[in-house]
């Protein structure tokens, strides 16, 4: 009899909602103490593989939520750090958790928004939800890295937190808030530019290689379109520092042009 584990479906986009319930015969977390513990695990786990969270819920007796981006690490190792560690520090008599994790892979920032959003929409109150993160203005010393998702979001002049209450509160939609909702930013995460001055860089040697000025670059409209998209797969940059590189389009421009 194979009693080998089936091996876990590998996402490309890197990103994983998981799920892990507990054993129905003790609670995975029976006060705020335990809760805050657990969430200083996930810090440690956070240095020691250099994932980034996404999204969590923590306010089931029974189960908790997270939605992560492995980062190149292994999610199913990441995982059984956070859990075993946690199962140390809770000491039970009995078997902590149930099964191992359930998890479902998240295909792109679509997906990613109405997958936090489901989560979100449980806990809009609750410290132990991260919809408290997502919807204040000052986040220093946040668990998350929400970031990484808002450079996404075309603001139409609003800020990031006022966008995802408006979202939280269907008073507009993923398409109103993502123009191009399949982009994977940086899929080599290597050759990434995280800055406007990498960018500048970047742009000045493809206009040396193409034998264009940057004047005549910004009047082929369809070579400039073409490097514009280039740019938002090989770089974590938002569509406002996107604009400013190419000549000051605002982010609704750049949108357009990626949408198309």
């Amino acid at each position: 009899m194979d009693m080998s584990r089936e091996a876990r479906e590998k996402s490309s986009f890197g990103t994983y909602y998981i799920k892990q319930i507990g054993s129905p015969d003790v609670n995975l977390f029976d006060d705020d103490i335990e809760r805050k513990k657990f969430i200083d695990i996930i810090k440690k786990s956070k240095k020691k593989f250099d994932f980034k969270l996404y999204g969590y819920s923590l306010d089931n007796l029974k189960s908790y939520e997270l939605i992560i981006f492995d980062n190149g690490s292994d999610i199913s190792n990441i995982m059984k750090s956070i859990n075993i560690s946690y199962s140390i520090y809770k000491k039970t008599s009995v078997k902590l958790f149930k099964d191992r994790y359930k998890s479902k892979i998240i295909k792109d920032y679509y997906d990613l928004l109405n997958t936090s959003k489901k989560i979100h929409c449980r806990g809009k109150e609750s410290k132990w939800n991260s919809c408290c993160e997502y919807t204040i203005e000052k986040k220093e010393g946040s668990l998350l890295d929400i970031e990484d998702i808002l450079r996404v979001f075309n603001f139409k002049d609003m800020d990031s937190a006022e966008v995802y209450k408006n979202y939280l509160n269907e008073k507009i939609s993923e398409e109103e808030i993502l123009c191009d909702k399949n982009i994977v930013l940086c899929d080599n995460i290597r050759d990434c530019i995280n800055t406007i001055k990498e960018a500048e860089i970047k742009l000045e040697n493809i206009l040396d290689k193409k034998g264009y000025t940057f004047k005549e670059l910004i009047k082929n409209k369809e070579e400039r379109n073409k490097i514009i998209r280039h740019f938002r797969k090989s770089s974590t940059l938002s569509l406002k520092e996107i604009g400013i590189i190419f000549g000051g389009l605002s982010e609704s421009s750049v949108c357009k042009i990626l949408s198309k």
